[in-house]
């Protein structure tokens, strides 16, 4: 006997699963969810299957709390699927986020490590430079830590300390001459582009 498309049967499972019945229960579960199953872990292209029941079993219990929405098994089992592909949608754009967020720090990071060790080099070529300078005889060392600390030209350097020009030009390349043989390669390659 049929009564709307539904048959008797199907309407006694449907009562007793309203009625919290869990043999009717046990059956929809035992009915649908190796299927289930399947094609969620088709969808999340895993290896590992645990991920697909444990989206299947979110989606039972979202359908067991909703049990008295449901007239005829053909309503379970389009929510049961669309459930399933919805909460596998929602992973893989989870997952997609994580990965750009992953590649994200990563690239920041790569920057970041750079910028570190660039940091770093810097800092060793300033201490090196610093040592180098603070060694030479006193007029040099204020001629070049003019030159290179306060950016002045050897017009403005003569005038500041009183000398000729041709003076400061004298004191800046036998300061230069002298750091050459006291600097790395790297630092005074680094120096003599301010020269």
């Amino acid at each position: 006997m049929q009564l709307t498309g539904v048959t008797i049967k199907e309407c006694e499972l449907i009562q007793q699963f309203h009625d919290g019945d869990e043999g009717a229960f046990v059956w929809v579960f035992k009915t649908f969810q190796p299927a289930l199953v399947f094609f969620a872990n088709r969808m999340l292209s895993s290896q590992d299957i645990t991920e697909a029941e444990e989206v299947v079993q979110d989606v039972f219990m979202r359908f067991y709390a909703r049990k008295k929405n449901f007239q005829k098994i053909s309503s379970i089992k389009a929510f049961l699927y669309i459930s399933t592909k919805n909460r596998c949608l929602q992973l893989l754009e989870k997952d997609a986020v994580r990965q750009r967020r992953f590649q994200d720090y990563r690239y920041m990071y790569t920057d970041v490590q750079d910028s570190i060790l660039d940091d770093i080099l810097y800092s060793e070529l300033i201490r090196e430079l610093s040592d180098a300078i603070e060694q030479l005889p006193p007029q040099c060392r204020a001629v070049i830590k003019y030159f290179l600390e306060e950016g002045k030209n050897a017009k403005e350097i003569a005038s500041l300390l009183g000398v000729s020009v041709s003076t400061i030009n004298n004191q800046k390349s036998k300061g230069v001459a002298l750091l050459k043989k006291r600097l790395s390669d790297s630092t005074f390659l680094f120096i003599s582009l301010f020269f």
